[in-house]
């Protein structure tokens, strides 16, 4: 596989030598009427030169003026490279008119955002040709639209998200992105206060909520029982809490996903530490398969750094990426420029299926598709002699399948949770990315399997799952896994993490307490990195019960979630033996690949 110079551009000039505008005319608050007569307002930004261009649409519920700044694409930028920019507010938020529902994602914003695009490609400043592009909840609101099948979309740039009820984190069972929670909550709330405010209403107790959990994240984070966190007492704020706590589950979901219905290609962006990471490669995956049209499906490309929700660097939480890791946001910005020139001009630009960021390498890779096609799977076993609690217990991790060996126990103490230090976390209070481990490590309910020096480099790039079996004494709990890259001074960073909830540990939207005692395989879906392990480090699984707030706490009564003021310690077992081998699936590169 040919390795591209980091970040090259994709041509020497953004239009091949097309001039460019002397200047970008901005008219804010542009009205346009729904189907049902519901007047949504944008700001549009383009070139001040009487000329028909293609556009690009960004809806948002985050106030347009703000979302009109991104990491991913400037439009200005995007102005100047002959493109008409429009920020829109959606249908209930801001400068819209018409009321916001949490749910309303599934109902409304499908339709407005046909009508939306349709509007779009009517009017004389453009030449036909819609794109949308934005990440998070946009991503969303962009699938909403595109499984529409407005005829005018001719492209879309869904980074970090997907077509879900929020934020999921990769399949849990049911536990849920805590932080996540505590953030996007107080921040939707902000403009529900306004306009309850400027109908006459007295928000004074409102404010006073949202105020505490922005200004207290630890506080929030540990309060207890999750029904009852003041926000959501609030009627037009309950709704956005429990979509958080209770999402449809994913059977459900998975109706809405029409992807048969798009018919455009797709440009991703996300970082390796980004909470939605995984749904970059789903959304990825499904429109390769099911996309509406060869030119959809064909036309799928990505691209994924050391980053994290939203953000581009060349650093992150403890680490430096190294000098082609931070690639300028003008050349992120550019990437999604060059997409659009393909798919809305029809310029000849090549632009690879995957560009991802290989990190320990620290350089940029190409692929024609994820899984790369040379991966090989290799399963890493636990082994113990009945101590691996703590980084200096006895755990070990090898290729060798066990035979009889004692099995691991802790006990999990819900008031007591395994901080989450580093990650893919997102809200207040917290730092994401790759931190070091060492005050994790030394509690006696994190079991450490490690495994030996290394004597070459080893890369893993691809999705990773945990197969763990396990008894607990509780009829329902939480396991979850980290896999962390440990250095020749023991020095430990977090790489990829995940959960499993026990009730949900069939997948199947259904809860199914479990039998005290009764040996389960619980499988925890890790999303997908890229890392190579240098020679001299040492290959590590972290196994717990909890990774606090980043999820929420099991509070292990059985109760559904939310329910519980307080909790219950459990006592945990984990097995390695013949019949019941817990281990890590890892995608393996061969060496042979140039470096």
């Amino acid at each position: 596989m040919q390795r591209m110079r980091p970040f090259a551009p994709l041509r020497v000039t953004l239009h091949g030598g097309t001039k460019l505008p002397s200047s970008i005319r901005v008219d804010c608050n542009v009205p346009m009427k729904t189907r049902d007569g519901t007047i949504l307002r944008a700001d549009i930004y383009r070139p001040d030169d009487n000329s028909k261009h293609p556009a690009i649409l960004f809806r948002t519920p985050y106030d347009k003026s703000l979302s009109a700044q991104s990491d991913y694409l400037n439009i200005m930028q995007a102005a100047q490279a002959g493109y008409a920019i429009v920020v829109q507010d959606v249908r209930g938020r801001f400068a819209s008119e018409g009321e916001w529902r949490r749910d309303s994602m599934f109902t409304v914003e499908g339709p407005d955002g046909y009508d939306t695009v349709e509007w779009i490609a009517s009017e004389p400043w453009c030449d036909g040709n819609v794109g949308s592009a934005g990440g998070s909840y946009l991503a969303g609101l962009q699938w909403a639209t595109a499984m529409e099948s407005p005829p005018h979309l001719k492209a879309m740039a869904p980074w970090f998200g997907i077509w879900g009820a929020g934020m999921e984190p990769r399949p849990t069972g049911g536990a849920i992105l805590l932080t996540v929670a505590l953030a996007a909550t107080p921040m939707m709330a902000v403009d529900v206060a306004n306009r309850l405010e400027r109908d006459g209403n007295d928000v004074t107790e409102l404010r006073h909520a949202i105020n505490w959990a922005m200004d207290n994240p630890e506080e929030s984070a540990d309060f207890l029982p999750l029904k009852e966190f003041p926000l959501a007492q609030f009627d037009r704020i309950r709704e956005t809490w429990n979509m958080r706590l209770y999402p449809p589950p994913a059977s459900e979901q998975s109706k809405r996903q029409r992807f048969e219905n798009v018919m455009t290609p797709c440009f991703y962006a996300c970082g390796w530490y980004d909470i939605i990471e995984w749904a970059t490669f789903e959304s990825y995956k499904m429109m390769r398969e099911r996309g509406g049209s060869a030119r959809a499906r064909q036309g799928q490309h990505i691209l994924v750094g050391p980053w994290m929700h939203g953000k581009v660097h060349d650093f992150l939480g403890a680490l430096n990426f190294g000098q082609f890791a931070g690639i300028r946001q003008a050349q992120v910005s550019e990437q999604n420029i060059a997409f659009f020139d393909k798919y809305l001009r029809g310029m000849d630009i090549e632009i690879p299926a995957v560009r991802y960021f290989v990190m320990g390498r620290n350089r940029w890779q190409t692929a024609d598709d994820w899984p790369l096609p040379q991966t090989q799977w290799q399963q890493f076993f636990f082994h113990s002699r009945g101590n691996a609690n703590t980084a200096t217990g006895d755990g070990e991790l090898s290729r060798d399948e066990p035979s009889l060996e004692n099995p691991d126990i802790f006990v999990y103490d819900p008031h007591r949770p395994v901080p989450s230090i580093g990650g893919r976390v997102f809200g207040t209070g917290v730092v994401p990315g790759p931190l070091e481990q060492s005050r994790v490590e030394q509690r006696g309910d994190v079991l450490c399997y490690s495994s030996a020096e290394l004597v070459e480099e080893v890369e893993v790039t691809g999705p990773l799952q945990v197969h763990l079996f396990a008894t607990t004494s509780a009829r329902d709990t939480d396991f979850t896994a980290k896999l962390v890259d440990v250095y020749p001074d023991a020095s430990a960073f977090n790489i990829v993490e995940g959960i499993t909830r026990a009730s949900g540990r069939k997948m199947n939207g259904v809860r199914e307490l479990v039998t005290p005692g009764e040996v389960n395989e619980y499988v925890i879906q890790m999303g997908d990195t890229s890392q190579v392990f240098r020679k001299g480090h040492r290959i590590r699984i972290e196994i717990s019960s909890s990774n606090f707030p980043m999820f929420d706490r099991n509070l292990n009564t059985g109760n559904p979630i939310g329910e519980d003021a307080r909790g219950v310690s459990v006592t945990q077992t984990i097995y390695h033996q013949a019949g019941y081998a817990s281990y890590i699936d890892l995608p393996i590169i061969p060496s042979s690949r140039e470096k």
